[in-house]
């Protein structure tokens, strides 16, 4: 379940500002109590050296790795659905990592190709106002970018280092999105396709306003900003490679949002334990792309009766999730009882406002809430609770494309890239249920 990032980070500016928005519009309001992001993340703004000025800090930067050869094989059962992404950390702001994993039919070398050609980016990502070569000496290149988008431009001057033929590197060491490394590694398969892998780092903390604005929203925050970037860049990638290849594909489709069909997570397989370890994204696709479902994965340590018992307490969400700014539960309607609960409800965050009735309904382990009027009309989210054997819960969290959720700058972002629609589903899942988690 893991996009790839690309090396270049023009994406990630857009999509930070997405996630920004979608973090803003959608609901990553942590609850109160709830443990603040790191340092970084917190800080009001950049640090002022002696005469006024900002003073230059040095992010630390982790080591980006490939994913081990038995987690892209517990993976590959989603791949068909569409990307998976690992985000370790994801509660940790700044220090979150995040990695896309994804199968393409193009060959290793036309995917390695397309990357390591800062140059032909707008081909693929229609959202760049241009890329400017700087220089090139053997294996490594400097290129600047620049993304126009509705509320701050992004200019980033990046670093890209062809390691091998299976591995690229870039670095962004200035931009106004802040700092950000990431790694492609590149696996061939027996049909001639790859299975590759994106690794990414970004700490936006460091960069605009709106950015540390939400950062500091939620601890997970950063992580999901990280999951929408990476999906823009893998996506429009892996569609340039498959158009070079021969293949009859738009460049983008048509629309970013298809239905989303009868809710269901994924199998249960060997992907679902690598939740011990970092939250799983799986993204379901319709074949031109479009955003059909999601469904986030993650570990806690509390009992599957107790996560149960908390999804059940419809009066409690506004304590679990800060978002909600009211919860009026509704008599039960004839013949109903616990297990189906009516309830109003009003969301609310910088911007956007939600109002409308819902229902929490449970089936065995699965909690569903469903919309039932108002904004959350026709929209639906399912939580499956699996016990894990060895102690604990893996909680599932499965949806649509949650476009009700998104305010208007997201929806003006979307209308420039369809595929952002993917990383605005995935972001805002992810930190919806870290929230839950966290609250458990």
């Amino acid at each position: 379940m893991n996009f790839v990032v690309t090396t270049l980070r023009p994406s990630v500016k857009q999509a930070l500002r997405l996630a920004a928005l979608l973090a803003a519009s959608g609901c990553v309001r942590a609850p109160a109590g709830s443990p603040a992001p790191g340092p970084l993340a917190a800080a009001p703004g950049p640090a002022q050296s002696p005469d006024g000025g900002a003073a230059r800090r040095e992010p630390s930067v982790p080591t980006l790795s490939a994913p081990a050869a038995a987690d892209l094989e517990a993976l590959r059962p989603l791949l068909a659905r569409g990307p998976a992404f690992l985000a370790r950390d994801p509660d940790a702001g700044p220090n979150a990592r995040i990695t896309l994993v994804a199968r393409t039919a193009a060959s290793p070398e036309r995917l390695r190709g397309v990357i390591a050609n800062p140059a032909e980016y707008p081909s693929f990502m229609p959202i760049l106002n241009g890329v400017e070569m700087i220089s090139t000496r053997g294996s490594r290149q400097a290129f600047r970018f620049h993304v126009a988008a509705p509320v701050f431009d992004v200019t980033a001057l990046c670093n890209l280092h062809q390691v091998s033929e299976r591995r690229v590197d870039v670095a962004i060491t200035q931009s106004e999105a802040g700092p950000g490394v990431s790694r492609w590694d590149f696996n061939a398969e027996p049909d001639g396709g790859t299975l590759f892998s994106l690794a990414t780092w970004g700490d936006p903390s460091q960069g605009h306003w709106i950015l540390r604005q939400v950062a500091r929203r939620s601890p997970t925050a950063v992580a999901g900003m990280n999951i929408a970037v990476g999906s823009v860049l893998a996506l429009g990638a892996m569609r340039r490679a498959e158009i070079l290849s021969g293949q009859s594909l738009p460049v983008r489709p048509s629309e970013g949002v298809a239905d989303a069909g009868p809710l269901a997570p994924p199998p249960p397989g060997p992907w679902l334990w690598l939740s011990h370890e970092q939250a799983v994204v799986s993204m379901k696709l319709r074949a031109d792309g479009a955003i059909e479902q999601v469904t986030v994965a993650s570990y806690t340590q509390a009992a599957p009766d107790l996560v149960l018992r908390r999804l059940r307490e419809v009066s409690n969400y506004p304590r679990i999730w800060g978002s909600f700014r009211s919860v009026d539960v509704q008599p039960p309607a004839a013949g109903e009882g616990e297990d189906n609960v009516r309830f109003q409800s009003h969301v609310q965050t910088a911007l956007t406002r939600l109002d409308g009735e819902q229902r929490m309904r449970v089936e065995g382990n699965t909690v569903w809430h469903e919309g039932v009027s108002g904004d959350f009309a026709g929209s639906s989210h399912r939580w499956d609770i699996v016990a894990d054997p060895a102690g604990g819960t893996v909680v599932l969290l499965t949806g649509g494309s949650d476009m009700n959720r998104a305010g208007t700058l997201t929806r003006v972002l979307i209308g420039m890239d369809p595929w952002l629609a993917v990383g605005f589903a995935g972001s805002w899942k992810i930190v919806w249920l870290r929230n839950f988690l966290r609250a458990v």
